[in-house]
């Protein structure tokens, strides 16, 4: 008789111990999965090369990374930290893809670098080396989007894309409007420029969308670099409209003093147009100009023409043809995301074929 009983006891032990297991199983399954729910990491890149064919002071031919878009590695990531709070970060990295090497070769993260916090009734705030307002609102405008046949690239529109130790305050979207805030501290002993990545840099930008017709407006101010410079400022607007057969855009920027030099005034201008011929296939076209105050020889013009086909959500071709007419005291060139245009000397015109892949993964 004991027997049986003492099978039995062992049935219900090694039953329950079943149950117990699987109800740990369970619950730490749940535990992941909430945890998954409430932090995130994202690994991603883009890989942009295209071959080019210039002509400045002589022929060229060479491959090159970053034509679109700057090749590049990054991590990014949020936690939620309950009561629509969240803690984000982003790492990003530049890579030159035809040679392996670091875009930048004194810092490796010289494309984002920074920490915030961000709530959707707030907005957010972070800290860390970021993207200044003018260029943010700069390249939403740009039909070229600051790459390979942007004005902005070749510089005759001017922009300085990055701060340094800066502080940045985006607001929520408010009816179609949103601002942005950010100061820089350069941290360093005076240069010989006010301008660049380790400048003081006081900045404001505003946009606002409203259906098919969008428009943004950013201040810069850069403070001089020495006693013998003054403070540099920007002014930008830029305007957009879609019309479903085609995208115009067009931007203004009024500088003064460029990059600390007293009485070195221009006005920049930039428009262009985006015709989706087909689903897949884009095809743009964009001037842009520069007129400095009582200096005619440092006046430039730019044209550019464009198509791009895309394969894919990742992969995209392109090809780009620009000329940039010099003034007698310039020398700018097709400068892409990140690959160099010809050479060229001061007053002399520089034209160039770019033709590409984008893989964005």
């Amino acid at each position: 008789m004991n027997a049986p009983t003492s099978t039995k006891t062992l049935v219900c032990r090694a039953a329950l111990g079943a149950i117990a297991l699987v109800a740990a199983s369970a619950a730490q399954a749940q535990s992941t999965v909430q945890s998954a729910a409430t932090s995130s990491v994202t690994l991603y890149g883009i890989i942009d090369m295209f071959v080019q064919y210039g002509k400045g002071d002589g022929t060229q031919l060479a491959v090159q990374s970053g034509g679109v878009s700057g090749s590049r590695l990054g991590f990014k990531g949020s936690e939620d930290l309950g009561g629509g709070l969240k803690a984000q970060f982003q790492l990003e990295a530049g890579i030159l893809t035809d040679t392996g090497a670091q875009a930048n070769a004194s810092s490796f993260f010289t494309r984002q670098s920074w920490v915030g916090l961000s709530s959707s009734t707030w907005g957010s705030l972070s800290a860390g080396r970021q993207t200044i307002p003018q260029y943010d609102i700069l390249d939403a405008f740009d039909t070229f989007g600051t790459g390979v046949g942007s004005s902005a690239s070749s510089s005759i529109v001017s922009t300085t894309s990055r701060a340094n130790n800066s502080v940045k305050y985006s607001s929520p979207n408010l009816g179609g409007f949103s601002g942005v805030a950010l100061v820089g501290m350069g941290e360093t002993a005076p240069t010989a420029t006010n301008s660049g990545d380790n400048a003081n840099v006081y900045a404001l930008g505003g946009t606002y969308t409203g259906g098919p017709f969008s428009a943004g407006l950013a201040l810069n101010m850069f403070k001089r670099g020495t006693n013998a410079q003054v403070d540099a400022r920007y002014v930008l607007a830029t305007a957009s409209y879609d019309f479903g057969v085609a995208k115009l855009s067009g931007a203004v920027q009024k500088v003064r003093n460029l990059s600390g030099t007293d009485s070195v005034d221009r006005t920049e201008a930039m428009l262009g147009v985006n015709v989706p011929v087909t689903e897949r296939n884009t095809v743009s076209a964009a001037v842009g100009q520069v007129t400095t105050s009582h200096q005619s020889s440092l006046n430039a013009r730019q044209w550019t023409l464009g198509a791009t086909h895309v394969m894919s959500k990742r992969t995209s071709f392109y090809g780009v043809l620009s000329h940039i007419g010099n003034g007698a005291a310039t020398s700018y060139t097709t400068t892409a995301a990140n690959g160099l245009g010809p050479i060229t000397s001061a007053g002399k015109d520089v034209s160039s074929l770019q033709v590409g892949v984008r893989h964005a993964f």
